[in-house]
């Protein structure tokens, strides 16, 4: 079930949906590529998308996701697209999490929800607000890097060489 503000809702992608995923980032001129465990959500408007996030757990799978790649077309910036996607992932989360009471059963069927215990993302101190309005915190320090994958400290660093601006936030379920 999509998650929904009065406007828009966040769908979860399928494998049929990554041709069009592809075709948005391309469209917004913003390099995405799937970096393992991938998770992908998007808002459609007009039967296109208009907003569209990846969450990966990388090569290494550890307790970390890498939140990236969140991109709201231009004309669509500023209504909380992105604050929705955000809560969406959030709320994926929060399910996961809890326990399933004693007597209650679980669809076997029904497809399990990635366990995102901590969300990291990489983002220019300019989108601080948003991720802190969002439950994300500074996560900054050298003792906080440390605690990453390798794979996501090395990322990190790359991206910081050609943006010094760039923040890492943390969101613990």
């Amino acid at each position: 079930m999509p998650y929904q503000s009065p406007l828009y809702a966040v769908e979860k992608a399928a494998k049929t949906d990554k041709k069009d995923i592809m075709r948005f980032y391309k469209a917004q001129r913003y390099a995405a590529s799937y970096i393992g465990q991938d998770q992908c959500y998007f808002i459609k408007g007009n039967n296109e998308i208009i907003a569209c996030v990846m969450v990966s757990a990388g090569q290494e799978n550890g307790k970390f996701w890498l939140l990236h790649a969140l991109v709201t077309e231009k004309a669509y910036r500023g209504k909380g697209l992105a604050s929705l996607l955000l809560r969406f992932i959030m709320a994926e989360s929060k399910v996961e999490l809890q326990q399933v009471a004693p007597g209650n059963t679980v669809d076997k069927n029904e497809p399990s929800l990635p366990r995102y215990s901590k969300i990291i993302c990489f983002a220019d101190k300019v989108l601080q607000p948003l991720y802190l309005s969002n439950k994300f915190i500074n996560y900054n320090a050298v003792e906080d890097i440390a605690q990453l994958p390798n794979e996501f400290q090395q990322r990190l660093s790359r991206y910081r060489k050609k943006q010094s601006n760039l923040c890492c936030y943390l969101y613990n379920a």
